[in-house]
């Protein structure tokens, strides 16, 4: 196995602060709120017509004048930097944004492990992701071995070690994923877990469920192996690891009796038709769906981490209809087109 054991993870440093309150968070947050682009600010998004009333709606909801990729990556960089600064506990940004260090590994490891033509970190720049817990510039230098390993954090190096174990076993690139998303998601439940807060310790098991299902219902439609699918599968969620496994040779009836009574059970529909054209990116659009009214449900707690962490995932999910937006009109989409694909804020 290269996965790492859920015992045996190091989590990131969690630096949290003797003064502030949730109180005084809350009342940051509340202020900021009319900057989200809401119901009525996405369908002036998704009916823009071309860049200049993307821009011009971007500068309304108060994102940085750059262009149009810098002021996305600007704008998380900032609400991650707003919520490092007000939240009294710092484990719940950690948690956050340990994806982004563990995304980033996996793209440099990858390139690393190429026999030639490796790209240099600017070329790889744009498709890394900000904000991040480890600096890039010293994540390359850990995998490139031109710093030395214990130099490095210590929550990160086995991590490294994990996704060069799981390539030299298969010589597979995919395989680096497969061991690594595991790692990450036992690393941030492991924290969740920590921070005792239902509603994040919720968010992040219906994370892991949609994609177990996602990766059941691709592997049926690819007839993929049942090995390769138990390697997929992340940890447990609100269904078992267990039953996960043993859904890969059941029958259609028998994955949709499994939904029910869940919080996916809308989602049985996709058993029978997710090969079908389209079906494949409406999974993902009501998966993001699904994680937003969850998400919403924060913004009704008076005060507390909820209600903080609901603007920086919808700021998230803004980012998101704004990239899908931009696609749109590059690609001439109709406005039937581009409906299908949005996330609803509230």
């Amino acid at each position: 196995m290269s996965e790492l054991a859920a015992d045996n993870l190091l989590l990131p440093p969690v630096k949290d602060k003797k003064i502030g309150s949730w109180s005084y968070a809350a009342g940051r947050i509340r202020s900021l709120e009319v900057n989200l682009f809401g119901k009525g600010g996405l369908d002036r998004l998704y009916a823009a017509d071309n860049d200049q009333d993307l821009r011009l709606l971007m500068q309304e909801h108060h994102y940085p004048q750059e262009e149009f990729s810098v002021a996305l990556r600007q704008e998380r960089v900032e609400t991650f930097r707003l919520l490092e600064e007000v939240a009294p506990q710092d484990g719940y940004r950690v948690a956050l944004l340990l994806f982004a260090d563990v995304h980033n590994l996996k793209f440099m490891l990858k390139e690393w492990l190429k026999a030639d033509n490796r790209r240099s970190l600017d070329e790889m720049s744009h498709l890394l992701l900000q904000p991040s817990l480890l600096d890039p510039v010293r994540l390359n230098e850990l995998i490139s071995g031109t710093r030395d390993k214990s130099d490095g954090p210590g929550w990160i190096i086995p991590l490294i070690a994990a996704g060069e174990k799981a390539y030299s076993n298969s010589y597979e690139a995919a395989a680096i994923d497969r061991a690594l998303d595991k790692t990450a998601h036992r690393l941030a439940a492991k924290m969740a877990d920590q921070l005792n807060n239902g509603w994040f310790i919720r968010y992040f098991a219906l994370q892991r469920d949609l994609i177990n299902l996602e990766t059941l219902l691709r592997v049926r439609s690819r007839s993929l192996s049942e090995t390769l699918y138990k390697e997929s599968l992340l940890p447990s969620g609100l269904i078992s690891e267990d039953l996960w496994q043993n859904l890969y040779q059941a029958e259609d009836g028998k994955i949709s009796m499994a939904l029910t009574a869940t919080p996916y059970e809308d989602f049985a529909a996709y058993v029978e038709n997710y090969s079908d054209g389209g079906q494949a990116a409406n999974f993902v659009r009501d998966r993001d769906q699904l994680l937003i009214d969850h998400i919403e449900k924060g913004r009704h707690v008076l005060s507390g981490p909820e209600l903080v962490l609901s603007y920086v995932l919808a700021r998230e999910y803004e980012i998101k209809n704004l990239r899908i937006v931009d696609a749109a009109i590059r690609n001439q989409l109709s406005l039937e087109q581009r409906n299908a694909l949005r996330r609803d804020l509230w």
